[in-house]
């Protein structure tokens, strides 16, 4: 997923120029026009002559160079609007692929977006799994702990009551050589005889 977005970055940061620049304006059109205005003044100059034989009124020689420069300026203005629409195809191209470039830049960016969301929801999920085995190991390392503690408290209570049976013992075993020891110091009673 991030190959084609830094792939389309470097392509937009390598052409700026072709992604922000306008078409080039079409230099065609001001020289048509330019010859144009030759031609309607070649008009002008043939439609003003008059023949004076034909008492001012144009000779047919002037008619036809009054006709000859008319068709000139319609075929200039043919040229003229031809140029225009290849402009305006030109013109349009350009918009509409301004318009696709912004559409593919739209859908990148969605696509980033989406991505981002949807990494961003699974950081999250990771996040609650993690706190989720963190309380579940706190749980049974506090568990651990009662048990280790019950286990202790239970073994103290034996080792106490053995400690306290062999003190009992050898308190026993204390007095009986007291008690034999009294009775190896007293004088012997010899035993009557009947």
């Amino acid at each position: 997923m991030k190959y084609p977005v830094c792939l389309l970055l470097a392509a937009t940061l390598a052409f700026p120029s072709v992604a922000q620049t306008p078409p080039p304006p079409d230099d065609a059109v001001p020289g048509l026009i330019r010859e144009r205005e030759q031609l309607i003044k070649e008009y002008e100059a043939a439609s003003a002559q008059r023949n004076a034989f034909l008492a001012n009124k144009p000779s047919k020689k002037d008619l036809e160079e009054v006709i000859g420069a008319l068709k000139g300026i319609i075929r200039k203005d043919s040229e003229i609007v031809q140029a225009l629409k290849a402009g305006e195809l030109r013109r349009q191209a350009s918009i509409v692929a301004e318009k696709q470039q912004a559409v593919q830049q739209a859908t990148v960016a969605q696509t980033d977006q989406t991505s981002t969301k949807e990494r961003f929801y699974d950081l999250e999920n990771q996040i609650a799994n993690l706190e989720l085995r963190d309380k579940q190991r706190e749980k049974k390392l506090r568990e651990a702990e009662a048990a280790a503690h019950d286990a202790q408290s239970g073994r103290t209570t034996p080792q106490l009551l053995a400690v306290g049976l062999a003190l009992l013992s050898l308190g026993l075993l204390g007095y009986v050589a007291k008690l034999r020891g009294r009775l190896n110091g007293a004088p012997r009673r010899s035993p009557k005889r009947r």
